[in-house]
């Protein structure tokens, strides 16, 4: 699916359940949406066969290329800490699952996460990760990284959202603009949240140092 990579809008990863949405440095040029299903030819016995015999849907998986770069901002600033990093963090196992859910409720597993671009939105797993360091400092500092991201769907039941709205927990999530002129306490308060809520599910230090255009994910 071909999408403009210089739109304003910045596709994000929204965590569900453990830390902050992670927003893309820049869009990515195109993104892949499969989806499947599973056939078998209906079984009769001494007949040629005639119609096909559903079996199950298959989860989507979405894949994409990201590059992060970190070469106007001084040779000292490393671009898996500031990107590469927090994006691998989404398939650390640091959620222990609830009753119900598939496998030993004993393992922890990653965060379900939700990809957001535009009207677009798939929730699910991150399911693998290459990353491929493309510029080094003189001191051997990685300022550009290609990141292949494929993501799994997958959509627990308790973050099901009947009204098909996008779910965080048991709440529903919007994606607002800061515009200009604009605080994140007036964004808050256009919002209906607290300014506190909203820092924390942005992962904002300063409120004061956000700028107008930030994309900033509210919960309600």
């Amino acid at each position: 699916m071909a999408t403009s990579g210089g739109s304003v809008e910045k596709a994000v990863f929204i965590n569900l359940e453990n830390g902050p949405p992670f927003k893309v440095q820049y869009n990515p040029s195109q993104f892949q949406y499969s989806k499947s299903s599973q056939w078998k030819d209906h079984e009769v016995q001494g007949t040629t066969p005639k119609s096909l015999e559903f079996q199950k849907n298959a989860p989507a998986s979405l894949s994409m290329e990201l590059i992060f770069d970190t070469t106007n901002e001084g040779s000292s600033s490393d671009v898996r800490t500031k990107y590469v990093t927090a994006l691998l963090f989404l398939t650390n196992p640091k959620v222990k699952p609830q009753d119900g859910q598939a496998g030993d409720i004993d393992k922890e597993r990653p965060p379900v996460v939700t990809f957001v671009w535009g009207s677009f939105t798939m929730t699910g797993v991150v399911e693998k990760i290459d990353v491929t360091y493309l510029m080094f400092s003189s001191s051997g500092t990685p300022l550009r990284a290609k990141v292949n991201v494929t993501l799994k769907e997958w959509l627990p039941e308790e973050h099901a959202n009947g009204s098909g709205g996008r779910g965080w927990g048991n709440d529903r999530v919007t994606l607002v603009t800061m515009g200009p002129g604009e605080t994140v306490s007036a964004v808050a308060i256009r919002m209906g949240v607290s300014t506190s809520q909203l820092c924390s599910d942005n992962g904002i230090d300063n409120p004061f140092a956000v700028s107008a255009g930030t994309q900033l994910v509210v919960r309600r």
